[in-house]
């Protein structure tokens, strides 16, 4: 008889049914443990990490319904406000520009200037209607820079308002002046220094203001104004003018006093400037000036933007004289 040699059939028989038992044993563990102690599902994972990772979303009709979100970050992530958000926060100064009406030739570069502006048109010259529409296809703000009895004997020009007029030629005056420069919004005055200081007068004319929805910016060409006052007795929307840019009209000087607008709206969050149409130093400080406002913090605004922020403290400058303009 033969002996049975090593590694013959019956030993590699033996060795695969050792190997398919310890297989099956070992699935079969694996399935015991998974039927056992189930993994847990994504939503259990994200609500065991972060208990409080639910979030408020308001629907657009004003109701609120709780979503599943992200678990929070350890430390929120910083907030920095929208672009839009900066520019609101920003002071705003307001640069009135006079004695509009002469020409076109001179109002057409200031018109061209980005931004928000107002332009003051004065009346029943031979442009100011034309001027008018001119301003106000070009998005500009418009008002009407209303001729005011000066001290002394400078002529103020038609359709002046003067000391001991009664309500109903001041009336019929501030109609005849308001149509020949259709489309403004409001009014500040062209000289004035005397008018202005006169209490009968300007209660009759921001009375007429009050009546149409109109408001009235103090141009301050005399300390003794009454304007500020009867305005906050009438309950009209009023501003005072804070800087004549081209009170001296050099242009150093320009550019100073522009620099001075510009501090006025950073300390008080708001202000406005005065300069006129003939100056051309008041247009380049504009040109240059926009393009330099960013870093300063201040943005050009319209008056009315003025006006909707400062109702509880509606004078924004301090008894400032100037001449006449």
């Amino acid at each position: 008889m033969r002996k049975r040699t090593r590694g013959g059939p019956s030993s590699k028989a033996f060795r695969l049914r050792m190997t398919a038992i310890i297989i099956t044993l070992c699935v079969a563990t694996v399935v015991a443990v998974l039927v056992c102690c189930p993994p847990p599902s994504k939503k259990q994972f994200v609500q065991a990490a972060s208990p409080a990772s639910t979030q408020k979303r308001e629907k657009p009709h004003g109701s609120i319904e709780a979503v599943q979100g992200p678990p929070r970050p350890l430390s929120p992530a910083p907030s920095f406000p929208s672009p839009q958000r900066q520019i609101e926060s920003r002071a705003k100064l307001a640069v009135i520009l006079d004695d509009a009406g002469y020409n076109l030739q001179e109002l057409q570069p200031f018109l061209d200037l980005p931004g928000p502006l107002t332009i003051a048109v004065l009346p029943n010259l031979p442009h100011s209607a034309e001027a008018a529409r001119y301003v106000l296809a070009a998005g500009k703000d418009l008002i009407l820079h209303c001729p005011m009895e000066a001290e002394g004997s400078e002529n103020a020009g038609p359709g002046a308002l003067r000391v001991g007029m009664s309500e109903e030629e001041i009336d019929g005056l501030l109609d005849s002046d308001f149509a020949s420069v259709p489309g403004a919004i409001g009014m500040n005055n062209h000289m004035g220094s005397r008018a202005t200081a006169d209490p009968a007068l300007m209660e009759a004319v921001l009375g007429y203001l009050k009546r149409h929805g109109l408001f009235f910016v103090d141009s301050r060409t005399t300390g003794r104004t009454v304007g500020p006052s009867i305005a906050l007795k009438l309950g009209i929307p009023f501003l005072q003018r804070n800087v004549f840019i081209d009170d001296n009209r050099d242009e150093k000087a320009v550019d100073g006093a522009f620099t001075v607008a510009i501090r006025e709206a950073q300390e008080q969050g708001a202000a406005v400037a005065i300069g006129h149409v003939q100056n051309r130093a008041v247009l380049d400080i504009l040109r240059a000036g926009q393009r330099e406002l960013a870093d300063t913090g201040v943005r050009l605004a319209r008056l009315e933007e003025i006006m909707g922020e400062t109702k509880s403290r509606p004078t924004l400058a301090g008894p400032r004289e100037a001449k006449d303009f």
